[in-house]
C-alpha cells in the first residue's frame, strides 16, 4: 500500500513551485524598478549639477527646473510603486513559507510511513526466516531421532 497522502504532497509541491515563481517574478520587477529609480536619480543629479554651475541661460534655466521637478515627481511615483511591490513581496513570501512548511510536514509524514513499512517488511522477513530455520531444525531432529 502506498502513501495515502501522495497526491496531496504532489499538489503542495506544485503550489510551492507556483508561489516560488511568483516570488521570483516580483523580485525581478523590484530589481528593475530599483534600477529605474537609480537611473532617474542620477539624471536628476545631473540636472542639479548643471543648475549649480550657473552657466545656463534664463530660458533654459526654467526648462531645467521644470524637468527637475518632473524627475522628482517621477522618482516619487517609482518609490510608491516600489513600496507596493515590496508589500506584495512580503505577502507572497509569507505564502511561500507556509506552503514550504506544509510540504515539509507531508514529506516527514511520508518518510515516517516509509520507515514503518520497511520495519514491517523486515519483521515479516525475520518471521519467515525464523519459520524456515525452525522447519529445518524440526526436520533434522526427526532424521536423527
Amino acid at each position: 500500500m502506498g502513501f495515502r497522502l501522495e497526491k496531496l504532497l504532489s499538489l503542495k509541491i506544485k503550489e510551492e513551485e507556483v508561489i516560488k515563481h511568483a516570488l521570483v517574478s516580483i523580485r525581478l520587477k523590484i530589481s528593475e524598478l530599483e534600477d529605474e529609480i537609480e537611473r532617474s536619480e542620477a539624471y536628476r543629479n545631473e540636472i542639479e549639477q548643471e543648475l549649480r554651475i550657473g552657466s545656463v541661460p534664463g530660458a533654459q534655466l526654467s526648462f531645467l527646473l521644470y524637468i527637475k521637478k518632473l524627475q522628482e515627481r517621477y522618482i516619487e511615483f517609482l518609490k510608491n510603486k516600489l513600496s507596493g511591490l515590496r508589500s506584495q513581496e512580503e505577502k507572497i513570501l509569507a505564502q511561500y513559507l507556509e506552503k514550504r512548511a506544509e510540504r515539509k510536514s507531508l514529506e516527514k509524514l511520508k518518510e515516517r510511513y516509509v520507515q514503518r513499512e520497511l520495519l514491517q517488511m523486515d519483521r515479516k522477513e525475520r518471521i519467515l526466516i525464523d519459520e524456515i530455520a525452525l522447519q529445518r531444525f524440526v526436520r533434522r531432529g526427526e532424521r536423527m531421532g
